[in-house]
């Protein structure tokens, strides 16, 4: 049984997934546009890590921080609970 799974966008699959905060900083720029955060689920469906893998340099860290706090039901694989890596995608507009 693999250790981990590849769930790919994992938005539609969350129990609970925050919004992430705009910063000052973002929104003085007009900062706006997709953040994509790659993600790893642990096998009680908590984000164990977030890394901003695309968007713009000042929404990378809201989106990571919302990412870490999002909720997903556990992943099941013959009946065996695995973690998952996938994306989760943020859009952010002003």
């Amino acid at each position: 049984v693999p250790k981990t799974i590849s769930g790919g966008v994992l938005n539609g699959k969350a129990i609970s997934l925050p919004k992430p905060a705009y910063s000052p900083a973002a929104r003085a720029v007009r900062a706006s546009g997709s953040v994509s955060v790659q993600v790893l689920v642990d096998e009680s469906g908590n984000v164990v890590s977030a890394s901003a893998v695309s968007g713009h340099p000042l929404l990378r860290a809201a989106a990571e921080g919302a990412a870490r706090g999002a909720r997903f039901s556990p992943t099941l694989l013959s009946g065996q609970p695995v973690k998952v890596s996938g994306v989760i995608t943020y859009n952010f507009g002003l």
